[in-house]
């Protein structure tokens, strides 16, 4: 490479960084959203009254509460997925047309991505074409969201996505065999730049977000290679041949051959080829090592010349992404909120306890006695009356501050803000529901959540059409 070529990649590489890092809040709401789906939900911190962070969880147990978790979104998700699942079921022609050989296994891919697409709104595939030990042909990889970057864009359809790209941690191994060829210098070369990256960890400062890794860092044993596609603007020769009948784009630098050949057969009186300069853009790929070294680059191989990454981030009103669980997740702390109340207050209930007068009791009679004799759970209690009296039973009931119906409330309104239902999640209904009422239900409910299932829809016809020409 040229010094201005080696300078370029450079400064690519670094605007790849940079939309790493702008990317990092959405990657850590992304996280949060997943340790809510995934039951992990009393992990956000508050400010304690010494104005010291701690987690939810350790404010409730200092509260003298045990944090119990209602995971209603789990069951949100897994019902939306499984409604996927079965449309898919009744039309399987598309991914099958895409798909023939089913290498792929596509129903398993987009159920998965669709269950990312709900948790953090984004959904990523990478096409490319290549041989894998289950076989040879046009594979479509889910890329997580952690791992991709791009620039800021606020088109749905992605029309003004100019940089894209994913981070890959290789073993030597599979790095030799993708970047070496059937060079034997070129592999030893590899393995002297990575063996060197990894003895110096302060080559690249790593990113801000310690918890996500570093942008130019693998996990040890790991070779990370950065993946960055560009729009380029590239100058060429659109050309056609009356003699052969053929139409063709030459790079710009062939112009001395092609006025060369002109020449030659205007000398020999044959017609000439026609050429007419233009502007076009192209999709350039490079593999990067952590150093900036260039591993490998090309042109897009798709037939359009396309990028080949699927990507859809819902709803990109204003360039924000906005998920369905993000939706609910202030529902959902409440109502683990409200089951923890409730549960404390039954704790703190006195119920089953035995009033027994020092008076009734034998000399000789241990209390253990007394109070194996009592059903369990209870407890015996010696006091003194006033008058005489016999043992009784007090039994007090938890005090009524209407957290039922509070509960019952949030689980209506969670319902009600994600479009998930019972009806939209098969539950069985009573015979007092009419099968039409029952079907307005359904057609409500699927309503609701229309848009994001078009949403997804729309992604995986456009990751279809990037399938058919590679």
């Amino acid at each position: 490479m040229t010094d201005t070529e080696t300078a370029r990649a450079r400064m690519i590489l670094e605007v790849a960084h940079t939309a790493w890092e702008r990317m990092a809040p959405l990657r850590s709401r992304r996280r949060r959203y997943c340790r809510f789906t995934y039951g992990d939900q009393w992990s956000d911190t508050v400010l304690d009254r010494d104005k010291n962070l701690i987690t939810e969880e350790e404010e409730a147990i200092r509260a003298g509460c045990k944090p119990l978790t209602n995971n209603l979104i789990r069951r949100m998700v897994k019902a939306v997925v499984g409604r996927f699942r079965m449309e898919r079921l009744e039309n399987p022609e598309p991914t099958r047309r895409v798909d023939p050989g089913g290498i792929n296994r596509l129903d398993e891919l987009d159920a998965r991505t669709l269950e990312e697409f709900l948790i953090s709104g984004m959904a990523i595939h990478r096409i490319r074409r290549e041989h894998r030990p289950a076989g040879a042909g046009i594979w479509a990889d889910n890329i997580p969201p952690d791992r991709f970057f791009v620039n800021a864009f606020t088109d749905g359809r992605g029309c003004d996505i100019e940089l894209a790209g994913s981070l890959h941690d290789m073993s030597i191994a599979e790095l030799l065999m993708r970047f070496a060829g059937d060079s034997p210098s070129r592999a030893a070369a590899l393995r002297k730049l990575y063996a060197s990256a990894a003895s110096d960890p302060g080559l690249f400062l790593p990113s801000t977000g310690l918890e996500e890794g570093s942008f130019f860092h693998a996990p040890d044993g790991r070779c990370r290679v950065i993946e960055v596609w560009t729009l380029e603007c590239r100058e060429r020769l659109r050309c056609h041949d009356p003699m052969t009948a053929t139409f063709g784009i030459l790079p710009a630098e062939e112009a001395g051959r092609l006025k060369k050949r002109n020449n030659a057969r205007r000398k020999a009186r044959l017609p000439l080829i026609r050429s007419r300069w233009e502007i076009a853009p192209v999709w350039r790929g490079r593999f990067f090592a952590p150093d900036g070294t260039v591993l490998d680059s090309f042109d897009s191989p798709l037939a359009d010349g396309s990028l080949p990454y699927a990507i859809k981030m819902y709803p990109l009103v204003g360039g924000e992404i906005h998920s369905l669980v993000e939706d609910v997740i202030g529902q959902q702390k409440y109502v683990n909120r409200l089951i923890t109340l409730m549960d404390h207050i039954m704790g703190v209930s006195a119920k089953g306890a035995l009033l027994f007068p020092v008076e009734c009791k034998e000399e000789k009679e241990p209390w253990n006695k007394y109070i194996n004799l009592w059903a369990t759970p209870g407890s015996v209690i010696p006091y003194h009356p006033f008058d005489g009296a016999e043992p009784h039973q007090v039994s007090s009931p938890a005090a009524d501050i209407g957290a039922r119906e509070m509960l019952q409330t949030q689980i209506q309104l969670f319902e009600d803000i994600s479009g998930v239902n019972s009806a939209l999640m098969g539950k069985s209904v009573s015979g007092a529901v009419g099968a039409e009422r029952y079907e307005s239900e359904m057609r409500n409910s699927a309503v609701s959540i229309l848009d994001l299932m078009k949403t997804f829809a729309d992604f995986t016809e456009w990751r279809n059409r990037l399938m058919s020409l590679a």
